[in-house]
């Protein structure tokens, strides 16, 4: 049978044991129907995978024994932290799942001239980001932020070494020209909405020292422009192989 990942807060260890509560738990037992003597690995956001085997289960969470602790190599190498503009419907649900797969730190969606939707379930979108660090495996969560509007998106900017933007106008610059990307260690990921971005975000971008980059002939999808993008970085950055 597979061994689940589960998520635990580090207060809730105490370097034998530990303890599992909230949704955690709830999946746990409700969902997966685990019981006394199954094998787990929990994460407590740490860079280590905790092996585990439950030995106590109560009403309202569950203990675990553990067996042995080893290094998780699922973080990579430079922090990425995706700033989605908000897309229709549901795409943001898919943007995150993918993109946490391929390694984003951080997703946060904001609102640009163009964007057409504000509805935004913070709670979901964290939910949907941890099923998809256990799915591929890593230790540590990644983070949800609050939905902010385009300049408490460009404010948030200050703290990274590298900023990318796909500009579906721009007419040159591609992702393995930038200089610095293969050693910069905090990159922050611009991807508009369906409407793309007006001229003068694109503008505003550039002067605060922006990238500003093309993904080709063709208009992506938001939704596939976040994931082209966030795979390219990733490759530049040795962390997709064998491509």
């Amino acid at each position: 049978m597979e061994i689940k990942r589960f998520f635990a807060e580090k207060e809730d260890f105490d370097g034998k044991t530990v303890k599992i509560c909230g949704e955690e738990f709830m999946h746990m037992t409700k969902v997966l129907r685990h019981k006394v003597g199954y094998k787990i690995i929990v994460c407590l956001d740490d860079g280590k995978d905790y092996e585990c085997v439950l030995t106590r289960i109560n009403p309202d969470f569950a203990v675990a024994e553990v067996e042995a602790v080893k290094e998780n190599d699922c973080k990579t190498k430079a922090s990425v932290t995706l700033f989605q503009a908000l897309p229709k419907g549901d795409k943001f649900d898919f943007i995150v799942q993918k993109c946490v797969e391929l390694g984003a730190e951080k997703i946060v969606p904001f609102l640009s001239r163009y964007t057409n939707e504000s509805k935004f379930n913070l709670s979901r979108s964290k939910k949907i980001a941890i099923e998809a660090c256990k799915q591929c495996g890593r230790s540590r969560r990644a983070d949800i932020g609050e939905l902010t509007d385009f300049d408490g998106m460009v404010k948030q900017l200050k703290d990274y070494d590298l900023i990318v933007m796909p500009y579906e106008n721009a007419t040159c610059g591609k992702m393995g020209e930038i200089k610095g990307l293969k050693d910069a260690e905090r990159i922050a990921l611009i991807i508009g909405s369906e409407g793309g971005f007006c001229v003068e975000e694109a503008d505003e971008i550039k002067n605060i020292g922006g990238e500003i980059i093309s993904l080709g002939n063709r208009i992506l999808r938001c939704e596939t422009a976040s994931i082209v993008a966030l795979s390219l970085i990733m490759y530049e950055t040795g962390e997709l192989q064998g491509i």
